[in-house]
This record gives C-alpha cells, structure tokens and sequence, in this order.
C-alpha cells in the first residue's frame, strides 16, 4: 500500500518498524521469508499496510514468539513487547520521552493521539476514574466495521499487552484490566490502576 488512501484501514509503517525491533534476534531469516511471501518486508517498510497486512503480522510473529502459549497470552505478550520495540523508532522515542515528563495519568489521557500514530482505523475514549485510575476505550469507527475480519479477540489481548507496557516503560506498577469487550463492534474497555 502506498499509504495514499484513508479510506480504507491501515496501520502505518512505524508500527511495523516497533514490531521489527521488539523481535530483535527472533526476527530469524526464516521469520522474514515467511513475512515476505505474504507481502511484509520489515527490511523496507512502506507508509502504510492494509489492516489484513498488519494482521497476518501479528498472527505469524506471534506464533514465533511462542506457538506452545495459548493465543490470547501471545497476543498481550506481543503487545507488551511491541511497545518496548517501538520505543526504540524515532517517534517511540519522542513519544516515551514525552511520557516521562508528564507523568502516567496524562500520558494515558493522551493515548487515543497515540493510538492514531499506529493506524486510522481506531478511536477511543478515556475517563478519569480517580487519582491513580483510569479507563480507555478503543473502537472502531462505524465506516470501518464492514472492513474489519473477525479476528477481534487478538485486538483486546494486544491492546491489553501494549496498555501494561506503557505503565512498564513509565517505570510504575499497575494493572491492566478488560472490563468489557464488543468483539462484534471491535469495542473494547480497559480499567488501567497504578501506583507510584
């Protein structure tokens, strides 16, 4: 995809660069060739990949990461492990740097700006549960539900993973909960709780 058009969902090329480097060692020759014949090359990463793209990515770096671990840990482990990769691309960076200045709370009031860096095709919500607690839904805009496949369960356990990463990278203990999941309308709740 040439990243032109917007229309239609896409995940936008640092993303996939986050994935390339929280892979590390484990983005082995075979891993590539895999990716490549179904057509993601992490060595030129393109503007933008059609949803599908993205998705297929997950689903086999995942499986590379650990096929014996039941789905849904691979996925919140592969969201963890992405935002720790992502830190490292020049826009993770800035973004965890602006992280560490403002602090947990506004950094997650913030997440929906960062949610929109990976792709279009994703919305959310944030609400102020108290001092050290806050929730954040994601969803998906109406225009983009009839594009969306069926494989929204890796959605809520990825985004869960990437949410406990940002408190990791931040340097503060908390929880990551899923207090309801819409699999059908791709709307997902999360109850995020820290402490200092």
């Amino acid at each position: 995809m040439s990243g032109g058009d917007l229309s239609e969902p896409v995940v936008f090329g640092p993303a996939l660069e986050g994935l390339k480097k929280a892979l590390g060692e484990r983005f082995t020759p075979e891993l590539r060739e895999v990716l490549k014949r179904e057509g993601i090359n992490l060595d030129q990463v393109q503007v933008a990949y059609g949803l599908d793209t993205w998705l297929k990515a997950i689903r086999f770096i995942a499986d590379a990461m650990g096929a014996e671990v039941p789905p849904t840990e691979r996925y919140r482990h592969l969201g963890r492990t992405f935002i720790h990769g992502f830190v490292e691309t020049p826009i993770g960076f800035a973004a965890l740097t602006a992280g560490k200045v403002f602090g947990v709370k506004r950094t997650l009031m913030r997440m929906g700006r960062n949610f929109k860096t990976a792709g279009n095709y994703i919305d959310s919500e944030v609400a102020d549960l108290g001092p050290q607690e806050m929730s954040i839904r994601t969803f998906v805009p109406d225009r983009f539900l009839p594009k969306m496949s069926q494989q929204s369960q890796l959605f809520v356990e990825y985004r869960q993973g990437v949410l406990q990463a940002v408190l990791d990278v931040l340097n503060v203990k908390g929880e990551v909960e899923i207090v309801r999941a819409d699999l059908q309308r791709h709307d997902f709740t999360y109850r995020i709780s820290w402490r200092s």
